[in-house]
């Protein structure tokens, strides 16, 4: 069972975080470091986390079965998402491209490990109650 409170508030905590330690870097780093859509890029990744785990915990509570399914069509689209995303936004300001990617990625692997430990754990709790 996916605990949706210990998932939200752990995920709040740890975006917060990553926020308050991308402000201080985009307050020291040179201009040319630092995306445009500074703002934009820890509340994107925590409302899509939140929205992946809500989904995936409504669907598989009553099919377990169908967690594998549900988890890799979620990752999937958001994926496909993450790469429409980087490529509107690339085309649509090319003097930013740069750094908006740079960004980007550092935040989606850093999010992807936190989603993974969570995954994991909910994982070895099924099969250990």
């Amino acid at each position: 069972m996916i605990n949706l409170r210990k998932f939200s508030l752990t995920l709040a905590a740890y975006s917060l975080v990553l926020f308050l330690f991308y402000a201080l870097f985009a307050w020291l780093a040179p201009d040319h470091l630092v995306s445009d859509a500074f703002y934009f890029f820890v509340p994107f990744f925590f409302l899509l986390g939140l929205l992946s785990k809500f989904i995936l915990a409504r669907i598989t509570e009553k099919k377990e079965k169908l967690f594998s399914q549900v988890f890799l069509a979620i990752n999937m689209g958001r994926f496909l998402l993450y790469i429409a995303v980087i490529l509107f936004y690339s085309f649509s300001r090319p003097d930013d491209a740069v750094a908006f990617i740079i960004t980007f990625f550092f935040f989606y692997f850093l999010f992807t490990i936190f989603e993974v430990i969570h995954v994991y754990r909910d994982l070895h709790n099924r099969k250990n109650p």
